[in-house]
């Protein structure tokens, strides 16, 4: 059982991996490592809001710019 879990382990860090390298081969040039970064950064934003409770980077951004939090 437990080598069935570290196969399980493995293969959700090698589809993640798989993921952000598409993301980089199709993305355009200049623009490859926000492509590559965004989806982590989401990731760690949702994270840390669930975490400690704070509002999120991106609603923060909203509301210092004038708009209205999404």
């Amino acid at each position: 059982m437990d080598t069935f879990i570290a196969i399980l382990i493995g293969l959700f860090w090698a589809a993640i991996i798989v993921g952000l390298v598409v993301r980089f081969v199709r993305a355009k040039n200049g623009k490859r490592l926000r492509a590559v970064a965004e989806p982590l950064v989401a990731a760690a934003d949702s994270y840390q809001e669930n975490l400690i409770g704070k509002t999120g980077t991106a609603e923060f951004k909203a509301t210092t710019e004038g708009e209205k939090p999404a």
